[in-house]
């Protein structure tokens, strides 16, 4: 199927004088179920709606943003699959030199804030005949006052200074789907009216308008920025009841936060990855090379959400708690789809999800609960964790017609995996391509607990199964690790702590990332606050760039740029901690 358009000579070949909606997008235009505008046009486009796609808009231009024409019914509006400022700037606030989402690979052309930059500059083109939707990651982690690591403080709702009439919160296929139906029969005055008691969609009134009869006021904009406890009190509150309808107050407005919109059902599940996607760039940038894409281009997604919770992390806060997983037969006949792709050799790169082992797992319960994650601080006694599914599912997949290579390579809970030690006797015998990467994220308790993440335990068994069962399938097979560095409550003492644990298990890092505090989460609150919000308690926060320069060192050791200032840390440390300190006795041995 041709890709959705991105002119009007293009819609106008499919016999189109006019759109639906426009989705726009700071990503390259690919279509493969991996990029939001990608996935989202192709589900409205499937529902019979007429749908374009901007991509990378000029971000001082409002006519690159009418390319084509007003919508009759929305513009959708997304930064993409990542945030902005992430895809920008590294933890240390140095500009990146490159975009793996953009055409070639080049920095450059994703504006700073690119969802208000590109929701202003239609509000610009077109006033107020544009009904506009913000929505994706980056809406998803601004819906309430934030704080924002880049300049240092803490903004209003991004509903406030985006421009859009609407913001979607989590993943659109339902309210988007909803908002068209309820746009299709409402005049230009009474749009927001028509679509504002929909699940997921967040909107704007006067403060002086009536409160809502039920649900939580959040404290305001204003006190979250002036007062610690008040920002950590109101993220805890819309953490816990997430499921409620939710409100808060900013400058004369009121931002009303409807409840999530149900989590997809396995049957939509299907419906969605069933869609004709061709796992190809636009030709409009045909033989320029999309890192992104090359990454995921032949991996299958086979689940959605995750109950990890860990407190640095986006995922839960965008795609919810809950698993929906994709049934076995939808899986299996995606592979088929891809064996017959012109550019295919034969290699699954990855078939997972947020966490691969979390496939068809879930809760026992039939409704919601305020826990911020189901294993932390232990596992909840009603979780449905069996492993058998996922297991089958690599088997029949691994064997289908085509398929040379299956590999996993999304993120895998090792302290879930040594449950079922079947898992990793798979994994270790035909799943891994020489390197297995996992994210145990640190081995001090401290820390992890601060982390949302479990014991250090689980891991350490992990790694001695899959070295076991490695050496029995005569396969010479490493567990690289993921560490982070600077998250709050480490100090220099836990990532010492770190870097003898990899020295004494032999184990090399490729990737340390330090720690950055991307809204929405509880670790970026615990940064900016100081307060761990769920006790108010407060928290270490290492805000010394070169403190978290020295900290990511450690863990990369085995760098030779790295080993003359390892020495001085670790001299530091004991003479810091004394002779007769754990810290000073092990370096003397």
């Amino acid at each position: 199927m041709a890709h959705l358009p991105i002119n009007l000579d293009e819609a106008r070949r499919r016999g189109w004088d006019r759109l639906d909606m426009v989705l726009v997008t700071a990503d390259a235009h690919l279509d493969h179920p991996a990029f939001p505008a990608a996935l989202l046009g192709r589900w409205l486009e499937a529902h019979g709606y007429r749908v374009g796609v901007i991509s990378r808009p000029a971000s001082d231009d409002p006519e690159s943003v009418a390319a084509l024409g007003l919508p009759r019914l929305f513009f959708g509006v997304t930064s993409g699959a990542l945030d902005s400022m992430v895809a920008n700037y590294t933890a240390l606030k140095r500009r990146r030199s490159d975009d793996p989402y953009a055409p070639g690979g080049q920095a450059g052309g994703r504006p700073d804030r690119a969802l208000t930059v590109y929701c202003n500059l239609i509000r610009r083109r077109f006033g107020k005949a544009a009904f506009i939707v913000a929505g994706g990651l980056e809406a998803s982690m601004r819906r309430f006052a934030h704080y924002d690591f880049w300049s240092e403080s803490v903004r209003r709702p991004i509903l406030m200074d985006c421009g859009a009439d609407v913001l979607v919160h989590g993943m659109g296929e339902g309210p988007l789907l909803e908002i068209a139906r309820r746009l299709e029969t409402a005049d230009l005055a009474s749009r927001l009216d028509a679509v504002h008691d929909i699940p997921g969609v967040v909107y704007r009134v006067p403060r002086s308008s009536p409160p809502p009869d039920h649900g939580i006021a959040l404290p305001d904009a204003e006190q979250v920025a002036a007062d610690n406890v008040a920002h950590a009190s109101a993220h805890q509150l819309s953490r816990t009841h997430r499921e409620e309808l939710l409100w808060q107050d900013c400058a004369g407005m009121r931002v009303i936060h409807n409840p999530p919109w149900p989590p997809a059902t396995r049957e939509e599940m299907d419906e969605i990855y069933a869609l004709p996607f061709s796992r190809d760039p636009h030709p409009s940038i045909a033989g320029q090379r999309v890192p992104a894409l090359e990454q995921v281009r032949f991996s299958v997604t086979t689940h959605r959400g995750c109950f990890g919770g860990c407190a640095f992390c986006a995922i839960g806060v965008l795609q919810g708690k809950t698993i929906s997983s994709r049934s076995r037969q939808s899986i299996l006949a995606e592979i088929e789809r891809i064996t017959q792709h012109h550019e295919f050799r034969g290699t699954i790169n990855d078939l997972g999800g947020p966490t691969a082992n979390f496939y068809a797992m879930g809760c026992r319960a039939d409704r919601t609960c305020d826990r911020v994650s189901c294993l932390w601080p232990k596992p909840c006694g009603k979780l449905r964790a069996d492993q058998s599914e996922y297991i089958n599912l690599l088997r029949d997949a691994r064997d289908m017609p085509g398929v040379n290579h299956l590999f996993v390579t999304t993120g895998l809970r090792t302290d879930e995996a040594v449950l079922g030690p079947e898992l990793i006797r798979e994994l270790a015998g035909h799943y891994t391509s020489g390197l297995l990467k996992v994210a145990p994220e640190h081995v001090s308790p401290a820390v992890l607990d601060y982390m949302h993440k479990p014991s250090i335990a689980g891991f350490e068994r992990f790694l001695e199964l899959f070295r076991q069962f490695s050496n029995e399938a005569g396969k010479e097979q490493y567990v690289i690790p993921y560490i982070m560095a600077a998250h709050p409550g480490t100090r220099m003492s836990d990532m010492i702590e770190v870097y003898r644990f990899l020295k004494r298990h032999d184990l090399r890092v490729e990737q340390c990332q330090i720690f950055t505090p991307t809204p929405g989460t509880d670790a970026t609150v615990m940064y900016a606050t100081g307060l761990d919000p769920a006790t108010l308690k407060p928290v270490f926060v290492e805000r010394d760039p070169e403190q978290k320069r020295r900290q990511k060192a450690l863990i990369l050791h085995h760098l030779p740029e790295n080993r003359e200032l390892i020495s001085d840390i670790l001299r530091q440390a004991e003479q810091e901690a004394g002779p007769q300190s754990p810290t000073g006795r092990a370096r003397r041995r």
